[in-house]
């Protein structure tokens, strides 16, 4: 009994951590390319905010993807999820690393992040239909 709740349980959060991986992952990576174009070519660092913006909707959208394909159904909900996780992730590192208060902004930032999440894992789950 103990061995069907866990493999129930592991079955519900592989998805989420996968499509978490990808979305930081994908951070990661387009936060260094923009870093070194910045550096090194003409592009300005007055639009980073859009930049910035733009990397994380396609991130999150990765990301729900990736969940709502691994997990086969509800991917509104598991796409959701790891854009809510990932979101929290952010507002707390805010919070912590940047001394930046909770506010309305960052339930925005939130509420978006599992928007752009559940809409991912909604094309994940449906893309081989």
């Amino acid at each position: 009994m103990k061995h069907n709740q866990a493999t129930n349980e592991s079955k519900r959060t592989r998805p989420i951590l996968t499509g978490l991986t990808y979305t930081i992952g994908i951070v990661i990576i387009s936060s260094l390319i923009f870093a070194i174009l910045l550096d090194f070519t003409s592009l300005s660092d007055t639009n980073l905010p859009l930049y910035s913006y733009t990397v994380t909707a396609i991130s999150l959208l990765v990301g729900g993807f990736v969940a709502g394909k691994r997990a086969g159904n509800k991917g509104w909900y598991y796409g959701g999820i790891t854009g809510l996780i990932y979101g929290v992730i952010l507002a707390i590192v805010a919070f912590l690393a940047l001394n930046i208060d909770f506010n309305l902004k960052n339930l925005v930032l939130i509420v978006l992040a599992f928007l752009f999440g559940a809409v991912g894992g909604i094309i994940g789950v449906n893309i081989n239909k």
